[in-house]
């Protein structure tokens, strides 16, 4: 349950958010609890190890683990943006200042924007103009794998290409063009829809669609309210890829 702050401990002034924001780990710690409400310590090291082994391909999780205990949780914590139970090694977001979400979501978009400056573009030959290529978004590397080979076996003409991280996709996005991006909702670090929310700034006409087990009223809602083509519930069998190749098509026409 989250916990809830007085009137004291809510008022950050924007120096104070700034600081916050401006340490790349603070804000992943953040991103991952806004999305699960809470998390153990060990299921943060993961998600700032992943990062870190994204950004320059190696991490150290003993430092990562020190530095998260000792420096970031009691920095959140002073704050008034997390509570950490170190007996239970359990990490909660608070009801903090409402500001915080819209940082949250202005730290994504300069993310994205910042790895767009650094990118290559990729030009498609001539070959590969009459293709359909998705971008297909899920940190379950199995999954991902298991849908490319499934619809590029019962397709001629989609060609998916796979990356099972925002910050991966976001990477492979600006390297080239895709006609459709296809992205779990719930992610490490950052959200399915938080990747929609900044796409949408840079973009908003390329179809994006929304591919997750979280599925309810107030998720499609958020999702159409972002800014989402199509919304598809996850369930098992592969008359869901079926179901998926057809919102795909129906999605560039």
């Amino acid at each position: 349950m989250n916990g809830t702050l007085n009137d004291s401990e809510s008022d950050l002034s924007s120096d104070e958010l700034f600081g916050v924001f401006s340490e790349a780990s603070r804000r992943t710690i953040l991103f991952h609890l806004r999305q699960h409400g809470s998390a153990t310590v060990d299921e943060l090291v993961d998600v700032l190890a992943m990062v870190e082994e994204f950004d320059a391909g190696r991490a150290d999780r003993d430092r990562i683990a020190s530095s998260l205990v000792h420096v970031a949780l009691p920095r959140l914590e002073a704050q008034g943006l997390v509570s950490y139970d170190p007996d239970e090694g359990i990490v909660q977001a608070v009801d903090a200042d409402p500001r915080v979400d819209e940082w949250l979501d202005l730290a994504v978009r300069h993310e994205i924007q910042l790895d767009a400056q650094h990118a290559p573009e990729l030009d498609r030959s001539d070959d590969e103009q009459d293709e359909i290529h998705v971008l297909l978004v899920d940190d379950e590397p199995g999954l991902v794998e298991t849908i490319s080979r499934y619809v590029e076996r019962e397709t001629d003409d989609l060609v998916v290409h796979t990356t099972t991280s925002v910050l991966e996709a976001v990477s492979t996005l600006e390297e080239g063009d895709f006609d459709c991006i296809v992205s779990d909702y719930q992610m490490p670090a950052i959200s399915g829809l938080d990747f929609l929310k900044a796409v949408r700034e840079e973009d908003d006409t390329v179809p994006f669609i929304v591919f997750t087990a979280k599925g309810s009223e107030s998720t499609a809602s958020e999702a159409i309210t972002s800014g989402v083509t199509d919304y598809v519930p996850k369930q098992p069998g592969t008359e869901l890829y079926d179901v998926l190749i057809g919102r795909i098509r129906r999605a560039v026409e």
